[in-house]
């Protein structure tokens, strides 16, 4: 960023990236990002859907009727997994597998007890 009008561009992308990226894979994938700059867009954007989660499941879901309500949620929820699996990779946590912490969480542990642990693969 070179320059006060990129600094100020990147600014309103980061109030809602949503408007401008498809997805989070967009944000992951666009090379002319730094790593700085898509911790900040993802991090907004995972911000930004679990405020809308939050209030939908508060009962403030947007009008046009609780089909409508809950085919959003469904997308939102999609959405916000993704941006938070590209977040955990820009920031090094995790080299695009699904989850390798979880059975250090309390939701892994909660599935790795209904599912059983993560088969390894040995090569031979």
């Amino acid at each position: 960023m070179a320059d006060d009008t990129d600094t100020d561009n990147f600014d309103i992308v980061t109030a809602n990236p949503a408007a401008y990226y498809a997805g989070p894979a967009d944000v992951f994938n666009d090379p002319e990002l730094t790593k700085d700059q898509k911790l900040r867009l993802l991090e907004e954007w995972e911000t930004d859907l679990k405020q809308r989660l939050t209030s939908d499941s508060e009962g403030m879901a947007p009008a046009g009727g609780q089909l409508d309500g809950e085919h959003k949620a469904d997308k939102d929820a999609a959405m916000l997994r993704q941006a938070t699996n590209y977040l955990r990779q820009v920031r090094g946590d995790e080299k695009g597998e699904p989850f390798p912490a979880a059975p250090k969480a309390v939701l892994g542990r909660i599935w790795h007890k209904i599912f059983g642990p993560r088969q390894q693969t040995v090569a031979a």
